[in-house]
């Protein structure tokens, strides 16, 4: 990884870059996923080189590090531990009850890819937040609302065509080549609004919002053409894009507790990030491939609680609209920007 600023004094609140351009163009704008439109990319039957590397190290361990930094850390909890903890126990209530009912987690692995698709296309938007509120301007509005509009119906388009209910119907596929092109126009309309904005004031934020609306925009466009194999490597390319820039922003944020916020164990944790960092990667990674080995349902219950406890968590946690979050993350808005 990219050596994190040795003070926040070297990077000014108005500066263009979360972190710096290099860490951003590598775990922000991820244009690493360019490369999934490679057929190398793919290893065939309907996988790629990097399923396991991604489920198990990093896929996995994103969604655990919620819950390792709101236990760690009094600034994420802010006098809500109980409200967290009975949030925790009514999900595993809700989890499991589902289980000895129906004897299946199939109905939770249906509301999990949904809540998922909003819960990337949330993330996208939060950092094209702290993008404008960094370089100002922009429009709020579409970086919060249309950003989030145009992931989040590319990914319940590619719900709908990987279980087929529409795809089958012949009347359905003349309305769905309508709105692959009509949502098409739509992300190119948001990219735009960008780039005719004085782009080169914030190149930080078109970068990054030209590599989102490009990855789900080829993902549109692979659906549309029925390419099979694409689409299974931009959908780990998305996966992959959303798992890392999370653990990106945890870094950011982690570099910054250094010298902000309260004592505690996450100060500690921050003091040494890049190796507790690894050292959590790589543990949970092992231990997830073993227990999805030989404890599969159980490993299952308990991945589908923390990815419920993960999504509701972040729509807590990350609020930019409270002063004290947005300042952890560096995203004071910029004199005359965005907001």
């Amino acid at each position: 990884m990219v050596n994190p600023p040795t003070s926040s004094s070297e990077r000014p609140a108005e500066s263009a870059w979360i972190v710096s351009p290099a860490f951003d163009l590598l775990f922000f704008a991820n244009l690493a996923w360019l490369l999934a439109w490679l057929p190398a990319y793919s290893s065939g039957e309907g996988t790629t080189h990097i399923d396991f590397w991604q489920l198990f190290f990093i896929t996995t361990p994103h969604r655990w590090i919620t819950l390792l930094l709101v236990a760690a850390d009094p600034d994420r909890r802010v006098d809500r531990s109980s409200l967290f903890v009975g949030l925790g126990i009514v999900i595993a209530v809700a989890v499991a009850g589902v289980y000895l009912s129906l004897g299946t987690f199939r109905c939770l692995v249906l509301i999990d890819a949904v809540w998922n698709g909003w819960h990337f296309a949330s993330q996208h938007s939060g950092i094209t937040r702290i993008y404008g509120r960094k370089a100002g301007g922009g429009r709020r509005w579409l970086d919060i609302h249309a950003l989030r509009l145009f992931v989040f119906l590319v990914t319940l388009r590619l719900l709908g065509w990987a279980t087929g209910w529409l795809e089958s119907d012949s009347v359905g596929q003349e309305w769905l080549w309508w709105f692959d092109r009509l949502w098409l126009a739509f992300g190119g309309a948001i990219l735009l609004a960008e780039l005719v904005d004085h782009p080169t004031a914030r190149p930080g934020k078109v970068i990054y919002l030209a590599s989102v609306v490009g990855l789900y925009g080829s993902l549109l466009w692979a659906i549309s053409g029925r390419h099979g194999d694409l689409i299974t490597r931009l959908t780990v390319a998305a996966a992959l894009f959303h798992a890392v820039e999370y653990l990106a922003i945890v870094t950011s944020y982690a570099w910054r507790r250094r010298s902000q916020g309260s004592e505690g164990l996450f100060r500690k944790m921050a003091n040494r990030w890049l190796l507790v960092l690894a050292l959590y990667v790589t543990l949970l990674g092992l231990l997830s491939h073993v227990a999805n080995t030989s404890w599969r349902e159980l490993w299952a219950g308990m991945n589908l609680w923390a990815a419920f406890m993960h999504y509701s968590l972040d729509g807590m946690i990350w609020k930019l609209r409270r002063p004290a979050t947005a300042a952890a993350l560096g995203a004071t808005s910029a004199p005359g920007g965005g907001g």
